[in-house]
């Protein structure tokens, strides 16, 4: 029984290897008709070395994440996540910051904000303008290369451990600026018994004008300045009471400004800096009865008392100055400004100016100066 089992065991292995061998395909005469269909593959071009990198995650600004965020504006990208130790993150860029131009070029959107970071490399000095908290506010910073690139190719970002401070982008103000002028010379004229009028203060006058300026780089500030004042008084004559003398007092100090601003945080700002131009004071006599007629002014103006003429004195300017400014938002500061300023006579005495712009000399008038401290604390609308 056992070798019948074992004998009908051999004979179905023999006949399984018999059936193998029967159905194998010869790779040589037989050859399989078959295609190897080829493998397309599309080769991955990776960033330069030296690409770029902010650190952070950003979108498209909406018109409800606008209006979520104070803005007027209707563009730009808002940071959503900043990398910890990135470059946007040593230079504190935050969450929900509106990034609105790098380099002087408008980011409307991720598809410009991409394609102006291909344009840029790794240490990069840049210039962002954002809107944070709804204030507008400039920001310099460095790019970095992106975490993981070996140090053989590229070097590390220059991150300083303080972010710089913007400058600021100029503005203009209204300038209420009092000025320590000797006031003697004319106030001993208009004082004089024949004239009686009220002296001046001999402490100084509050001139008022405008001033403004904007950037040419480097934290330097060009613009201009002009402040004056002006006052008018009236009396009657002494010598004749039908007669009233009018005397008007004018003076008028400009020119081109020139400063370096050193801004200590974000909100305060210094400057240093030199306004040079010219100054003139004038004064101006009326002396009439208000009694004109037609028919009559030639003799009037031939024989009567009515008169009317103008004092003139001019001056080379230079005035040094030093401000400092407090901004309460990002349009809007308070100034305060001390400086001296320093007058050269155009001619050491005054002049009568007449009505073809012809000049007489007024004999023994005096030298009078132009110069003193000069006082301005007022506000500031610019950035």
């Amino acid at each position: 029984m056992k070798k019948a089992l074992f004998l009908t065991l051999a004979l179905s292995l023999l006949f399984g290897v018999v059936m193998a061998e029967d159905h194998a395909i010869d790779p040589i005469s037989e050859p399989v008709d078959s295609e190897i269909k080829p493998v397309t593959t599309t080769a991955f071009t990776p960033e330069p070395a030296d690409a770029a990198y902010f650190g952070i995650i950003a979108e498209d600004l909406t018109f409800p994440k606008a209006q979520e965020l104070g803005l007027q504006q209707n563009y730009g990208i808002v940071i959503s996540w900043v990398s910890k130790e990135s470059p946007a993150w040593h230079f504190r860029l935050q969450e929900d910051d509106v990034i609105l131009k790098i380099n002087n070029q408008k980011i409307n959107n991720m598809a410009t904000f991409d394609k102006v970071l291909n344009t840029l490399r790794a240490n990069d000095q840049i210039t962002l303008e954002i809107s944070r908290d709804g204030d507008l506010m400039g920001l310099d910073m460095t790019l970095g290369a992106r975490p993981g690139v070996p140090e053989e190719d590229a070097e590390k970002p220059r991150v300083p451990g303080k972010k710089r401070l913007s400058s600021g982008y100029g503005g203009a103000t209204w300038v209420p600026m009092w000025i320590t002028l000797d006031m003697d010379d004319i106030n001993a004229l208009i004082s004089h018994d024949d004239l009686g009028f009220e002296k001046f203060r001999t402490e100084g006058l509050l001139q008022q004008g405008f001033a403004g300026k904007l950037p040419i780089g480097k934290g330097f500030m060009l613009g201009g300045q002009v402040t004056t004042f002006s006052d008018t008084k009236k009396k009657p004559s002494g010598s004749d009471p039908t007669y009233h003398t009018w005397m008007k007092y004018k003076n008028l100090l400009g020119g081109v400004t020139l400063d370096k601003r050193i801004p200590f945080s974000k909100n305060i700002v210094s400057s240093i800096g030199i306004m040079l131009g010219g100054a003139y004071q004038e004064l101006e006599f009326l002396n009439s009865d208000s009694n004109y007629d037609w028919n009559d002014m030639p003799n009037t103006i031939t024989d009567s008392n009515n008169t009317h003429f103008l004092l003139h004195k001019g001056y080379l300017t230079v005035q040094p100055r030093v401000e400092l400014q407090y901004h309460f938002l990002s349009w809007l500061g308070l100034r305060a400004e001390v400086g001296y300023n320093y007058g050269y006579s155009l001619n050491k005495d005054w002049r009568v100016h007449g009505l073809a712009n012809e000049t007489f000399e007024i004999q023994n008038s005096p030298d009078t100066t132009f110069q003193g401290v000069t006082i301005t604390v007022g506000p500031w609308f610019g950035f």
